[in-house]
C-alpha cells in the first residue's frame, strides 16, 4: 500500500515540474510553444520513467 502512496505523489509531482519547466521554457522564449501538448508529453514521460525506476530499485532494496 506504501508503494501506491509513493508512486501517487511521484506522479504530482513530476507532473508539477514538467508545468515548471513547460512555463520557464515559454518566458525564456517570449511565447507559447506551438506544440505545447507534446514538449509536455515528451518531458512528463522523461521524468517518469526516470523517477519510477528509481523509485523500483529503492523500494526492491529495501
Amino acid at each position: 500500500m506504501m508503494e501506491v502512496v509513493l508512486f501517487t505523489l511521484n506522479a504530482i509531482v513530476i507532473y508539477l515540474l514538467a508545468d515548471w519547466i513547460i512555463r520557464l521554457m515559454e518566458a525564456r522564449r517570449g511565447e507559447a510553444l506551438k506544440n505545447r501538448q507534446v514538449v509536455f508529453f515528451i518531458i512528463f514521460l522523461s521524468l517518469a520513467l526516470i523517477t519510477f525506476q528509481v523509485l523500483q530499485s529503492i523500494l526492491r532494496a529495501g
